[in-house]
């Protein structure tokens, strides 16, 4: 192996580590609860950027019985060598969601009757362009919830008798789509229903229930 090959590979080894060591510590923020234990809003933290320095000390050997190779080690003792100093700095930035290009949006307007909400969702882009034949999916979000709703005073929400007219649906070519959530009568009157809609990495929290639109 070359010098500059042996070095290459070496510092692609170690950016690669510094930048999975990043992305995995962004992996854990982005794990904090977005409620805390009181329905309350938790803070949610982002690494923006990360500057890094790497100073390393290459070195090559030359055995007596021939041959020559390269490390990162001291030289032992009876075996010629040549070192190099070096020192890199840089940046590893956090690249917004699509690269720069437009990003989807969604946005929801619920209307009520009874113990029924319907719930319409429109999706465009960050540049203002609707999103058609795109598939929002639905879920109930137990743990928020259930936070929310003891945060209301409802120990036991019985959140089995929410139903969903459908799980996921489509945008049509006004980029709206439409679903239907039942608050059954075994709900308690107080409790709080997290709903969490996404499309694609865009996600959109909506809380109802029987005492809220």
């Amino acid at each position: 192996m070359s010098e500059g090959k042996f070095i290459a590979d070496t510092l692609e080894s170690v950016l690669v580590g510094i930048a999975e060591s990043l992305r995995e510590a962004q992996e854990e923020l982005n794990s904090i609860a977005p409620l805390d234990g009181y329905g309350r809003p938790a803070p949610q933290y982002r690494i923006p950027h990360l500057d890094f320095e790497v100073g390393f000390q290459l070195k090559s050997e030359t055995r007596s019985g021939g041959g020559v190779r390269y490390l990162f080690a001291p030289v032992k003792s009876g075996e010629a060598s040549k070192e190099v100093t070096s020192r890199i700095t840089g940046r590893f930035v956090a690249v917004p969601p699509g690269e720069g290009m437009p990003v989807p949006q969604l946005a929801a307007d619920i209307t009520s009757a009874g113990n029924r909400r319907t719930v319409t969702f429109t999706a465009t882009t960050s540049a203002g362009e609707v999103l058609t034949g795109a598939d929002i999916e639905l879920n109930l979000d137990q743990e928020a919830s259930v936070g929310l709703s003891k945060a209301a005073g409802v120990s036991s929400p019985r959140l089995t008798a929410v139903t969903l007219s459908s799980a996921v649906v489509k945008t049509d070519e006004s980029g709206m789509a439409v679903t239907e959530v039942q608050l059954g009568g075994s709900l308690q009157t107080a409790a709080r229903v997290v709903l969490v809609a996404e499309l694609g990495f865009e996600t959109l929290r909506l809380v109802i229930g029987k005492e809220v639109s």
